[in-house]
């Protein structure tokens, strides 16, 4: 297997490690978590390897950790994600720094994502869809052919999907953006907090779906 969980610790995101020809890394945590997060990733191989960083979306428990990462990884390590994340990043993360008290650093986004995009990274290749709801910028990386999803915080294990209440949150386009899941094949799904989806991913979509239409 070659997506690596390093599981969240606190207020943490889950970070995933996808490792290969393009070795990845998927969102950075918080980043009070520094050397721990180093240290998973030294499990399996050296973080000078990781080629990019992508980052499901703008929220702080997501991205704050990227600026110590990169100085870890190396300046050949390319940032990405969506361009609403990108030109909301400082803002929304002014906001969520009240939230969880810590100071949001300056990071530089490398490469900005469009719904659509196509992400080769050699044993993967990703099809970047635009999941608005949970904030504006949230994205989901689908592998077809593998039938992965990185789900970030769109959708969670056992019908969970991601709070619209933050600032720039929408139930209506969350819940477009879970008929838009609901329509691929998924076997796993990797969101950003919780557990793994390993197998019938598609069915915790359909249920998140179906709580969502309950509660709007």
């Amino acid at each position: 297997m070659d997506v690596h969980l390093i599981p969240g610790r606190g207020f943490d995101s889950n970070i995933y490690l996808i490792v290969g020809k393009t070795s990845t890394l998927i969102d950075t945590g918080l980043g009070l978590n520094h050397d721990y997060v180093v240290e998973e990733i030294k499990r399996y191989i050296a973080p000078e390897e990781i080629k990019q960083i992508i980052l499901t979306h703008e929220h702080i428990d997501h991205c704050r950790g990227a600026k110590k990462l990169i100085e870890e990884t190396g300046e050949n390590t390319i940032l990405l994600a969506h361009r609403y994340a990108t030109d909301r990043l400082k803002q929304e993360s002014n906001r969520m720094s009240e939230i969880f008290g810590v100071f949001m650093p300056s990071i530089k986004i490398d490469k900005r994502l469009e719904n659509g995009d196509v992400i080769d990274i050699g044993d993967h290749v990703f099809q970047v869809i635009h999941t608005p709801g949970h904030s504006p910028g949230s994205i989901c990386l689908y592998d077809e052919t593998k039938k992965l999803l990185f789900s970030g915080d769109t959708v969670f294990s056992h019908g969970g999907f991601g709070r619209y209440d933050f600032p720039g949150g929408d139930p209506f386009a969350l819940l477009k953006s879970l008929e838009k899941l609901a329509s691929l094949d998924v076997e796993n799904i990797y969101p950003g907090h919780g557990e793994m989806v390993i197998g019938m991913g598609s069915s915790h979509i359909k249920l998140a779906l179906q709580n969502l239409r309950l509660l709007i």
